[in-house]
């Protein structure tokens, strides 16, 4: 089995930016350069943030102080690996429809090519279990999304309120391009003194969107949470993986 290095487009670049080690692609057959084999990659943020960015929707325009929008790059909170970084934002939910994200660029598909894209991530969460909160849980009301789009998934200003220019879906939905991976919630339970920080999983399983590849073989990810909890939600992301089945 071999490994084949993907390149990665940060978008302020004025030329493409190649990432070594940014994305690897892993070959699930005796042949990796098959086409016709899906392929599988991990975008890993303890190595860097690999020309990620933050982004924020469903709340009015000219609202960023109120709704408390923050996004950076920093190390895991106690009493997790603090040395580790990862991609953190956080954001209070006024709107009750917060979407926070963030997106990547990559390249090294086939391209023009049509396929089903399926994820896994790990976040660190402090959201405990079977809260009850405003308009909704801190855990349970808070839903994890991936996606994959030919086209850069951006926060339009429509009528003065950002909303996106991809069907992410909304809450507890998903869209033609993002998936519902599960919630927020940690393994603690409500009421504890304080809320604990734990890293979690969450997968697609066997649920995937069809995404159709660029010219050159691109497309964008995305990673984000739609929320109905109606305060304050900040997630820590330390890895996302993708796999890629060609369909077409």
């Amino acid at each position: 089995m071999e490994n084949r290095a993907l390149t990665h487009t940060k978008r302020a670049a004025p030329a493409v930016l190649v990432l070594l080690c940014a994305f690897f692609w892993a070959s699930c057959s005796n042949d990796p350069t098959d086409p016709s084999d899906p392929l599988t990659g991990r975008v890993d943020f303890s190595t860097g943030q690999h020309g990620w960015t933050a982004g924020f929707s469903d709340y009015p325009v000219g609202q960023e102080a109120f709704y408390e929008l923050r996004s950076d790059y920093r190390g895991l909170p106690a009493p997790l690996d603090r040395s580790q970084n990862a991609l953190y934002i956080s954001g209070n939910n006024h709107s009750d429809d917060l979407f926070m994200y963030w997106k990547g660029k990559i390249v090294g598909l086939s391209p023009t090519t049509t396929y089903r894209a399926s994820f896994e991530v790990e976040f660190a969460t402090n959201a405990p279990s079977g809260c009850v909160g405003v308009g909704g849980s801190p855990g349970e009301s808070v839903y994890v999304k991936a996606g994959a789009s030919v086209i850069e998934p951006e926060a339009l200003d429509v009528g003065g309120t950002y909303q996106m220019n991809i069907d992410k879906g909304n809450q507890a939905n998903g869209g033609d391009n993002a998936l519902v991976l599960g919630d927020i919630a940690n393994s603690q339970p409500c009421g504890q003194a304080a809320p604990q920080w734990e890293l979690k999983r969450l997968a697609s399983g066997a649920e995937a969107v069809d995404v159709t590849t660029d010219s050159d073989g691109s497309v964008w990810l995305l990673i984000g949470t739609d929320s109905g909890f109606e305060a304050t939600t900040s997630l820590y992301t330390t890895w996302l993986e993708a796999t890629f089945e060609p369909i077409s």
